[in-house]
């Protein structure tokens, strides 16, 4: 019973999918087009930290504080061997004008269906994602994932994380 009301709720959108990807796990290999319209595949950075952390919507209040703390905090996380990507279900234009009127320094990615949100069990709901944090480490495997962050918080504890795991 519970799995089929599972099955229900995840095809309607309104839970997490069955077979999602959880810590431990070799992370998903997406490919997902960025502010530019480039494609951007995960397994490219396979070696390196990679931060997913997914927003609900481009130029909303907690998004945007989210995407400027990544800014400020963009150098050391490069010194880290990491790279942040932000991603939503907006559109590649929207992403665009979202990142050049704040001047994001990290690349945002656009998961129009929010089929890479849900393959890391980031809810959807009415189109918008939950924000959620996915950190894979430099094996491509799930390391850490924070769950309904602070916008404004969510960059300081992933990069003390990976600050962490260096020493």
């Amino acid at each position: 019973m519970k799995r089929i009301l599972q099955v229900i709720l995840s095809i309607t959108g309104i839970t997490l999918p069955l077979f999602a990807i959880d810590v431990g796990q070799p992370a998903f290999n997406f490919k997902l087009n960025d502010d530019s319209n480039k494609t951007i595949q995960l397994s490219d950075y396979k070696g390196k930290w990679v931060v997913l952390y997914f927003f609900p919507k481009a130029d909303t209040p907690g998004c945007t504080t989210q995407g400027k703390e990544y800014t400020k905090m963009y150098d050391k996380f490069t010194s880290s061997n990491a790279v942040v990507f932000g991603i939503s279900t907006d559109d590649v234009e929207a992403l665009k004008k979202f990142k050049e009127k704040y001047g994001f320094k990290h690349t945002l990615l656009s998961d129009p269906k929010g089929e890479v949100a849900k393959s890391y069990n980031v809810r959807v709901m009415f189109g918008l994602c939950s924000r959620d944090t996915i950190l894979i480490n430099p094996d491509s495997k799930v390391e850490k994932i924070y769950r309904g962050v602070d916008p404004g918080a969510d960059p300081y504890k992933v990069l003390d994380y990976i600050t962490s795991k260096k020493m």
